[in-house]
């Protein structure tokens, strides 16, 4: 399918820069009305500008908001979506038509990153992290790791104490005297 997109393109006079689930890199060579009539048999629609900049201040609230704050799933998707001035359903609709996925679940695998992230790099229990980043509680957190990644806790605090220990070492064997 997508090299018969890309060749419909190629053949409308578009340069494709890259085709992946729910987005079409183009350089633009021609008039985008060109395009609206392939888009429209594979039943895919340009986004306009007021969609792509919703879009985009909705990744980066989410992104804000999971690096300062936590909230549950439901007072997030709430709040972005007072914050972008964009109803759910259209925020939906938008992320499902860019990502490929729901903004929901969108939000649920950026939290979960950010878990992991905080596993791996900090020195945080799996407690606090959980409640860092949303999660009812520690079980909550351990039951969505396994269900999404196939992975306990204990696989990503191992690799930050492997981490840390190899850091640790490096300073033990520093030169001595060096101010």
């Amino acid at each position: 399918m997508i090299q018969h997109i890309r060749h419909e393109l190629s053949e409308a006079g578009f340069r494709v820069i890259a085709i992946r689930p729910g987005r079409i890199m183009l350089q633009q060579t021609g008039p985008l009305l060109n395009l609206e009539p392939l888009l429209g048999v594979w039943g895919v629609s340009l986004l306009n500008e007021r969609e792509q900049q919703v879009f985009e201040h909705a990744k980066n609230g989410l992104a804000n908001h999971l690096s300062q704050r936590s909230l549950s799933l439901r007072n997030l998707l709430k709040h972005l979506s007072e914050h972008t001035h964009c109803p759910y359903d259209q925020l939906n609709d938008l992320f499902l038509a860019t990502e490929g996925i729901t903004f929901g679940r969108y939000v649920v695998l950026q939290r979960l990153d950010k878990a992991i992230e905080r596993l791996t790099y900090t020195r945080a229990t799996v407690a606090e992290i959980a409640r860092q980043t949303g999660y009812q509680d520690e079980d909550h957190l351990i039951r969505h790791l396994e269900a999404e990644r196939g992975l306990p806790p204990a696989h990503f605090l191992a690799l930050r104490d492997t981490r840390m220990s190899r850091g640790m070492h490096r300073l033990v064997t520093a030169p001595v005297g060096m101010n």
